[in-house]
């Protein structure tokens, strides 16, 4: 059998009401434990997302090459926008160095 632990939630009033009328009295905590959980998990994909298509953009970034470093980030809200800097890269005809794995093959 699974740990757990409880913990109590305060919601507002109108919400409370909500969830009381939607969802049967015995099936409210279970109802709150997928919620929790799907958030929780969606937000992690999205950071293993974000993670990776980082990396693949270090990965093509040669030593010389700073052109993501001079974009201007307040322009994109405050956050990175990978869909900007690939365009910006290939609109100044961006060719990536070739890897140690390409020259020796």
């Amino acid at each position: 059998m699974k740990s757990t632990q409880q913990i109590t939630l305060r919601l507002p009033h109108d919400l409370a009401q909500r969830l009381a009328a939607s969802t049967p009295s015995r099936k409210r905590n279970q109802f709150v434990v997928d919620l929790v959980r799907r958030e929780l998990d969606r937000e992690s994909r999205e950071l293993e997302e974000a993670a990776q298509r980082l990396t693949l953009l270090e990965q093509t970034q040669t030593a010389d090459d700073a052109d993501w470093l001079e974009l201007d980030d307040a322009l994109a809200g405050g956050e990175f926008d990978e869909q900007r800097f690939l365009q910006e890269r290939k609109a100044k005809d961006y060719k990536p160095a070739k890897t140690a794995r390409a020259l020796a093959a």
